[in-house]
């Protein structure tokens, strides 16, 4: 009994060695398999297609990837274990991001063999800041996508009173008081609030339109230039909200003649003060 025990031990150990050299085969075999498929040119580039950009055309974007056409996919992307397995190409996608400072977030990825999408998410200009004898256009994130454009600078507010302190295309802002980016975004995005929740009303008049600049210098003391006319202090930009929004409209649109320049402050309470020049 001992003796066919040891036998059936053996067999058994000679079938699992068996089953582990066939598995190790068929794994081999796969492997070269895949390997010959991502070679082959059914993974040649052939076409390369460009969605979500605004500010750049196709042939822009596809020169800046570095994409070459008529390659091979996966040896132009090299060893890039997460690239591979998410078929994208990230170094395509960082020269994007180096040559193209409107671009916030891109995609470069084989859709399917043969044909490459990239997928670009882009930064919206908002403001202009003066920089020595220059004029940067930034996003609402301080991120300087542009500079002395000047079809941004005939209808994007200025922000003044940033003690800026140096600048890279595509990067953010370098400023001793970046703060006064987020008072600016305080002040539009309340006024955005109060449009989408009053448009019903009949003082939603559109507010941001009227200001040609705002001063961020003072973040307790945040002014705005209303119609190259009327210098309005709105008090600390923590404080901004949607009553401050609203009374403002009131004012303006309604108590204050169009030909009237001078000085609001809404820094007093409930009772406003207009200092007519």
């Amino acid at each position: 009994m001992k003796k066919s025990g040891t036998l059936n031990k053996k067999e058994k150990k000679k079938q699992k060695n068996k089953k582990i050299i066939k598995n190790f085969f068929c794994i081999i075999f796969i492997a070269v398999l895949i390997v010959g498929l991502a070679l082959s040119p059914l993974f040649y580039i052939n076409s390369i297609e460009v969605y979500g950009n605004k500010h750049y055309n196709n042939s822009e974007v596809v020169e800046a990837s570095r994409m070459p056409y008529g390659v091979n996919w996966f040896k132009e992307i090299g060893a890039d274990i997460k690239g591979i397995l998410t078929f994208r190409s990230t170094q395509s996608e960082n020269n994007i991001l180096s040559r193209c400072s409107y671009v916030k977030d891109v995609v470069v990825r084989m859709a399917y063999p043969g044909v490459v999408k990239i997928t670009i998410t882009e930064r919206e200009p908002v403001a202009v800041v003066p920089y020595i004898s220059t004029s940067l256009i930034i996003d609402s994130e301080g991120y300087v996508v542009d500079a002395e454009n000047e079809k941004y600078k005939e209808v994007l507010p200025v922000i003044e009173g940033l003690d800026v302190n140096g600048y890279r295309l595509g990067q953010m802002l370098r400023s001793n008081n970046i703060k006064g980016i987020d008072a600016f975004n305080r002040v539009f995005d309340t006024i955005d609030f109060v449009k989408k929740t009053n448009e019903d009303k009949d003082y939603v008049k559109g507010l941001d339109e009227y200001i040609s600049n705002v001063d961020v210098e003072d973040l307790d003391n945040i002014l705005i230039f209303l119609d190259s006319r009327i210098t309005v202090n709105l008090g600390a930009y923590s404080q901004i909200d949607e009553y401050t929004i609203v009374l403002l409209e009131e004012i303006f649109f309604n108590n204050i003649d169009k030909d009237k320049k001078g000085y609001l402050d809404l820094t007093t309470g409930d009772s406003p003060t207009f200092i007519p020049e």
